[in-house]
């Protein structure tokens, strides 16, 4: 049985029109949470990295440790996780749970649910590596929850290198992880400064081509 071209080619350009609305449906919940929650995030997370920079300059290593640790994990959970599992159509339950089991990572597989979900998204964490060559989400699970789980839990001692590394990785995080997720949405945060202002037009577009947009803003922090 001989197959007509244009039969097949009409089946494919409705797979892919299919597989393009998929895609826009499960962007659109996760571009909704970050235009009305990622200022308020990104204030919590920026605040916790200046913080832990001052602590480190004036000598508090552990506390450094803590703070930029503290910054890592509102960034995974807030940045990461909730949004994109609410594109997955998956309840607050789901997103919940899942960023508990991924922020404890006391499981071998615990380690990979993250790396799964920036999978869908064709983004590969495990390829994102630092300045001197490690890789960032094997030194965020291997080494600063470890370290900064003995601090806090069994009195260990911090050294500055601890600190430092805490803070390269959620300085990587931010911008080898979240921006791009960003950009590929559609936010504009490198003219507008804001996730909420969504300004599409460059400055060498016609005046109008599409319109600048504010969206409500709102605090995922407050109960």
């Amino acid at each position: 049985m001989s197959i007509d071209p244009s039969e097949y080619a009409a089946e494919e350009g409705f797979r892919e029109l299919f597989e393009s609305e998929l895609q826009r449906l499960s962007e659109e919940p996760v571009f909704d949470y970050l235009a009305r929650h990622g200022d308020a995030i990104e204030t919590r997370v920026r605040g916790c990295a200046s913080q832990a920079r001052e602590l480190l300059d004036a000598g508090f290593h552990g506390a450094a440790l803590v703070r930029a640790t503290a910054g890592l994990e509102i960034a995974i959970r807030f940045f990461l996780v909730r949004p994109l599992l609410h594109g997955a159509f998956l309840s607050e339950d789901w997103a919940r749970a899942l960023s508990e089991r991924i922020l404890r990572g006391r499981a071998a597989e615990d380690r990979t649910l993250l790396p799964a979900i920036l999978s869908n998204w064709r983004l590969d964490i495990t390829s994102v590596r630092l300045a001197g060559g490690a890789q960032a989400w094997e030194s965020i699970v291997g080494i600063v929850w470890p370290r900064r789980n003995d601090y806090v839990h069994k009195g260990s001692d911090c050294g500055v290198q601890d600190a430092e590394l805490a803070l390269e990785c959620l300085d990587t995080l931010l911008a080898r992880v979240v921006d791009p997720i960003g950009a590929r949405l559609g936010f504009t945060r490198e003219r507008t400064g804001r996730w909420c202002e969504v300004h599409p037009s460059g400055p060498s577009d016609p005046p109008g081509l599409n319109m600048p947009h504010t969206y409500p803003v709102a605090d995922p922090f407050v109960s």
